[in-house]
């Protein structure tokens, strides 16, 4: 099996080099693995390109099923030993960062108290990470808001737990902290930092004009860095407002909070067949009833100009 993994590797990363990088081989030992796997079948599984390689359309029948059936071998060999009591049984968390450092660390603490026996093991990803995670068996779990592309490529199943909007957030020290009745012309004077989301996030108002952003970045830690202190504002889910208010982030007032999107977990049918799965949705839908996420109310920001 070893060889497969490899093949899907270089398939995800187009390019045996990066492959190799990543799996911690020389780049010679694992084009060996590949000719082997290639003579194998007797076809070949690339094709080469100028920037790396593709697969061919042998090795696209070939990804398909690899990609369905190493999970299911990881999770039957986690299984074996679970039941051998050599190993913890677990359970595989995809989230965005509202799940991962707002809700979901007391539902682990608790459920960690609970079930010793098994190893939870969480990633915060973003929405391509955790669609192809689970779309290839890698997650029995994902965190988030539900996107059309789930629906089109697999049967998934969607329960709400919590709904959010999109706040702007500032340094208390910040100019614009202590204001109210903030104008969308303001905030366009502002200079933002994007947290890893798309550019548009924040108030409707806004979205149809070009905000200056100073700063990008891929993780919600990172912006948060960032932001302590500096004259930037950003726009992030309603969720964070507590945690935030902890780190001396507040919001600014400006009345709009973009629409509320549905969030909770997605998985494919057979995961909740799995009783420690079925266990921890039951602890989140417990713990999230008692959450005190903001109450958004429907608004509007006009324009003054």
């Amino acid at each position: 099996m070893k060889e497969l993994r490899q093949f899907v590797e270089v398939a995800n990363q187009r390019s045996i080099s990066s492959a190799a990088k990543r799996l911690n081989i020389s780049q010679p030992a694992l084009s060996r693995a590949i000719r082997q796997l290639e003579d194998t079948y007797g076809v070949p599984l690339f094709t080469r390109t100028g920037a790396g390689v593709e697969l061919s359309a042998y090795g696209s029948a070939l990804y398909s099923r690899a990609v369905r059936i190493l999970p299911a071998l990881d999770e039957a060999r986690d299984e074996i030993e679970h039941l051998q009591g050599r190993a913890k049984a677990v359970i595989r968390i995809a989230t965005g960062d509202l799940w991962g450092l707002v809700i979901l660390p007391r539902v682990i603490q608790e459920f960690s108290k609970t079930h010793p026996d098994v190893l939870i093991e969480v990633k915060i990803a973003d929405d391509g990470s955790r669609f192809e995670g689970l779309r290839r068996g890698v997650y029995d779990l994902v965190f988030g808001t539900l996107s059309y592309k789930y629906q089109a490529v697999m049967e998934v199943e969607f329960e709400t737990f919590v709904r959010q909007g999109t706040f702007v957030y500032c340094d208390q020290e910040h100019k614009l902290a202590k204001s109210s009745s903030i104008t969308a012309v303001e905030l366009l004077e502002q200079r933002w930092i994007s947290p890893g989301y798309g550019d548009d996030d924040g108030p409707n108002v806004l979205k149809t004009f070009v905000r200056d952003f100073a700063v990008r970045v891929d993780s919600m830690p990172q912006a948060l860095l960032v932001l302590r202190g500096s004259s930037y504002v950003m726009a992030a889910s309603s969720g964070f407002r507590d945690l935030f208010s902890t780190l001396g982030i507040v919001t600014i007032d400006v009345g709009d909070h973009g629409g509320v999107q549905a969030s909770g977990a997605i998985f494919v049918p057979a995961a909740a067949e799995k009783p420690v799965v079925r266990d921890f949705l039951r602890l989140v839908r417990a713990e999230t009833s008692l959450l005190k996420l903001p109450v958004l109310e429907d608004a509007s920001l006009e324009i003054v100009r």
